[in-house]
């Protein structure tokens, strides 16, 4: 189908609205024609005296005004029927298309007349949520990319709280595809215990409902959020799932770091700082998790000799193992700058090396870090580019413009959904796993217990 300029509005309407404009008016062609030939019989009354010389034409215009009528009356009952099994995919799709094609609508993609029309393809993913696949023919990507707004302003009547929340673009350049959700849908997980929030898969972590991390495809965790964002309880909510499901024997852990000795140290096995305020326990800590990844890729790299194949952690039957470090900088303000000849291995810098080492080798074995920063130490100057640059999963509770140009680049910025304010738990979040490459805002779980006496109980058992 070709863009004018003159097209008229019904060319792009939904083919209910079509069988319903041709309906009305061929009712009010027939109302028209039964009425004007009651109009000529009473004029050839008064004037003739009789009606007998119009009398065909009276009774031609009769039966094609009951015809048209008849039909018309058809029509509207077809076109209810038609809105009635219309799916919302379909009604969504025309909604935009009339958005983009009629030019009533301002021409968004800046077509001239003759040009290839965009194609449209639209489905439903789930409850409030769907993906509308916008061909590039006449136009870029890019050009496309940017219709975000304009498709948004569209959705109007039952799609009002709906909006696009994420816009991405095939490798081949051909097409872009928009994530559009209903905004108002509160998909926030209300759980009475940990048992209620732990998905069936040990590689999945649950985030919100249709929204878990998927461990097989996404690694390390960078989490950021000024006091009382909702920060650590969100990061708790990932933890307890792992400690739920129990060691693997294989020297899974879930270690717990809290160098400001605060909640989170009160817990049992959560490493902390010496009596002396020293981090060396922490060091050791975090060296013996390192360890642990050497040991079970050792494993697997048996297991696939043996299988004459690549086998992964979660085929293999392990489970995941957590390191958690409650505010890294606040840790590495606690590190010497430099080593000491009486403590050679003690310093910021051989701390760094051996995070770095887990946070790039560790997902092959299943062993992930989850490093928690504050707001004024996003960047480069509380955290190294390269270990921010391999947490492949990002999470920015309660975001803002500053924070966020911290810690994403311009081109993931440039799809981030529309700002407004957040409340604790809120979040940005970005993953390598597939599906979240761009910026979703997702709302971590609401627990209804409390979370720093299940990660008691949780770590005693899972050590017990």
């Amino acid at each position: 189908m070709l863009y004018s300029s003159d097209a008229s509005p019904i060319v792009h309407a939904a083919p209910g609205v079509k069988v319903l404009a041709l309906g009305a008016a061929l009712f009010t062609g027939g109302c028209i024609f039964a009425g004007l030939g009651r109009l000529i019989e009473q004029i050839s009354i008064q004037a003739l005296g009789s009606s007998d010389d119009v009398a065909w034409l009276v009774h031609a215009l009769g039966r094609y005004g009951l015809l048209c009528g008849a039909v018309g009356v058809s029509l509207l009952i077809a076109s209810l029927v038609i809105a009635l099994k219309t799916t919302p995919a379909s009604k969504l799709r025309y909604r935009v298309s009339q958005g983009l094609y009629d030019p009533r609508f301002g021409n968004p993609l800046s077509l001239a007349d003759g040009e290839m029309l965009p194609r449209l393809r639209c489905e439903e993913l789930g409850p409030g949520t769907f993906e509308l696949t916008v061909s590039a023919l006449s136009s870029t990507v890019d050009a496309v990319a940017e219709l975000g707004p304009a498709i948004s302003s569209r959705l109007s009547g039952p799609f009002r709280d709906y909006a696009v929340t994420r816009t991405t673009s095939d490798d081949a350049q051909n097409r872009v595809t928009f994530r559009i959700e209903d905004v108002t849908v509160d998909r926030q997980l209300v759980v009475e215990d940990v048992a209620g929030l732990t998905p069936d898969e040990p590689y999945l972590l649950a985030v919100q409902e249709g929204l878990s991390l998927d461990l097989t495809t996404s690694g390390s965790i960078l989490v950021a959020g000024k006091t009382r964002s909702g920060k650590t309880t969100g990061v708790l909510s990932l933890l307890l799932q792992v400690l739920d499901r129990g060691p693997d024997g294989h020297g899974s852990q879930v270690l717990v770091i809290d160098p400001k000795q605060a909640e989170l140290s009160r817990a049992p096995h959560v490493v902390t700082l010496d009596e002396s305020g020293e981090a060396r326990a922490i060091l050791a800590a975090v060296r013996a998790f390192a360890d642990a990844i050497a040991e079970r890729q050792a494993l697997l790299n048996d297991l696939s000799v043996e299988k004459g194949d690549a086998v992964h952690w979660w085929e293999a039957g392990l489970k995941p193992s957590f390191m958690f470090i409650d505010e890294y900088v606040a840790l590495r303000t606690v590190l010497p700058a430099r080593a000491s000849s009486e403590k050679p291995d003690y310093s910021v810098k051989a701390f760094d090396d051996v995070l770095k080492r887990i946070v790039t080798m560790g997902a092959s074995a299943g062993c992930y870090a989850i490093i928690s920063i504050a707001e004024a130490s996003v960047g480069e100057g509380g955290l190294p580019a390269m270990l921010r640059n391999a947490c492949s999963t990002r999470v920015l509770f309660r975001p803002t413009d500053t924070e966020a140009r911290l810690m994403w680049d311009a081109a993931v910025l440039g799809d981030a959904p529309s700002h407004r304010q957040y409340s604790p738990g809120e979040a940005w979040l970005t993953s390598t796993d597939g599906e979240h490459e761009a910026i979703t805002v997702v709302k971590f779980p609401l627990l209804r217990f409390r979370p720093y006496g299940e990660l008691a109980r949780l770590l005693d058992v899972y050590y017990g």
